[in-house]
């Protein structure tokens, strides 16, 4: 017990939470002011635009995000876990796996596009999704970058790349949606700001060179089969958050599509922000942990962060998500426009605010499997919990969008909180013990060698 005490204010340790702290802050802070912009932005598009045009725009980010979402951490993940000779030596590997990925992402999207315009169709949507699909081709420029970046927790940067690659979005389709552009004023900021973010990470961040030339390079195959399982794990993150667009589409059409998307997105725009910056910060400040203590003290030490984090956020995301659930019959009419409450989408909205309550919990509970190599175990909660999802949304859809936001709160309302408290139980408190082990057999065979010695 006093060990976890002197633990808990051990000045690294307190060091650690306010730099997370920090990191936090900068993170969080560009999201809700690059929302804000963004909120100006939605609040013209939901007055000149229908549903049908929202629901064409949600089929196409959607893909984007899907097949984005595992080419993102595909090196930085291997990279943020090296020593300075180890990263230098592997930069030229990482840099060859972030341009495979990111033109077969391109392929794909490209010919996703025309099988989607079939089904729904509607082949409106095949030109926008082509040229969606081009900013995968960007993103390879900064990616080595944006990694040096999160390995050395500058989130300062990390933060100010997201905040005006998010202001350039917002104020690029305000612009081209009062000039007229339709569907187009919301797909071509989304490849132009990529060259922000780019120009941000890139900024007086050089890449290091090894003045070890004995160090080799982690292998390709090792580096990618440990960023495809880190991307998998994250495709089952945004698979989770997106099969809803998906299947409501699927089973009630675009118009319905398009109402849950305005709803979704004004209801969980700044908080799910403030989740991801969390998450970003949070896999960084895990894997931060005292590696060159006892193993013991490291374990302590990482469930403390973990713990300290994960309040953290939740003492953010509540108050802001009340409030918003309150006000919300207020502002949405007054702010967007009656339509959207005519056509149902005040009680959507609601429901789907506070499902966010307990979205960090998931959220942490992913970022600390990832940390401790357990890339496969966070695979398979996040596919089981997909696949519950998909289930209730494919029910629920039975009897309209009401019910598919109610029965979507009640599955995560359950899930999230059971999925915590399995890791604090089994994964966490596990490890610990583990390491407790380790070191009292350690310090047997030690006293046994110092007895014989003598």
């Amino acid at each position: 017990m006093s060990q976890v005490l002197k633990q808990q204010t051990d000045p690294t340790t307190l060091q650690a939470k306010s730099r997370f702290s920090k990191s936090l802050f900068w993170l969080g802070s560009a999201q809700v002011i690059g929302r804000v912009v963004r909120l100006v932005s939605s609040i013209i598009l939901a007055r000149l635009f229908t549903p049908e045009v929202f629901g064409q725009v949600a089929i196409i980010l959607t893909c984007f995000e899907l097949i984005c979402t595992p080419t993102r951490r595909i090196t930085s993940a291997s990279l943020i876990k090296m020593n300075d000779d180890e990263l230098a030596a592997s930069l030229p590997n990482a840099n060859k796996i972030n341009w495979f990925a990111s033109i077969t992402a391109f392929v794909a999207m490209s010919l996703l596009s025309w099988p989607l315009a079939f089904y729904h169709q509607d082949t409106i949507i095949i030109a926008p999704m082509i040229l969606m699909a081009t900013s995968y081709l960007l993103l390879p420029i900064g990616m080595l970058h944006a990694a040096i970046n999160l390995r050395a927790n500058n989130m300062r940067v990390v933060g100010r790349a997201i905040l005006w690659q998010t202001v350039g979005d917002g104020i690029l389709t305000a612009t081209f949606a009062l000039l007229g552009f339709g569907i187009w004023a919301i797909i071509l900021p989304k490849v132009l700001v990529i060259l922000i973010w780019i120009a941000i990470h890139r900024y007086h961040n050089p890449l290091p060179k090894s003045n070890d030339h004995s160090v080799s390079g982690l292998p390709i195959p090792k580096m990618f089969n440990f960023g495809s399982m880190v991307g998998l794990s994250d495709l089952s993150i945004s698979l989770r958050q997106n099969i809803d667009y998906l299947l409501i589409g699927y089973f009630l059409g675009l118009e319905a599509l398009g109402i849950y998307f305005f709803a979704f997105n004004t209801s969980l725009g700044i908080s799910l922000g403030i989740i991801q910056s969390y998450g970003t910060a949070l896999y960084s400040h895990l894997c931060g942990a005292k590696k060159d203590q006892q193993k013991v003290i490291a374990s302590q030490e990482l469930k403390a962060r973990y713990s300290h984090s994960l309040i953290l956020i939740l003492k953010i995301a509540i108050p802001v998500i009340a409030l918003q659930t309150l006000l919300s019959p207020i502002y949405l009419p007054l702010i967007y426009g009656s339509k959207w409450i005519e056509a149902g989408a005040l009680p959507v909205f609601i429901l789907l605010c506070l499902s966010g309550l307990v979205r960090p919990v998931g959220e942490a509970a992913s970022q600390l499997l990832i940390s401790l190599n357990k890339s496969r175990l966070n695979l398979s909660f996040n596919l089981g919990f997909t696949l519950l999802l998909a289930i209730t949304i494919a029910v629920c859809s039975q009897w309209g969008l009401v019910t598919v936001a109610l029965g979507i709160l009640i599955i995560h309302l359950i899930c999230m909180p059971a999925l915590s408290f399995y890791i604090q139980l089994f994964i966490l408190s596990k490890q610990a013990i583990c390491a407790e082990e380790e070191q009292k057999n350690h310090s047997k065979r030690f006293n046994q060698e110092v007895h014989h010695d003598a």
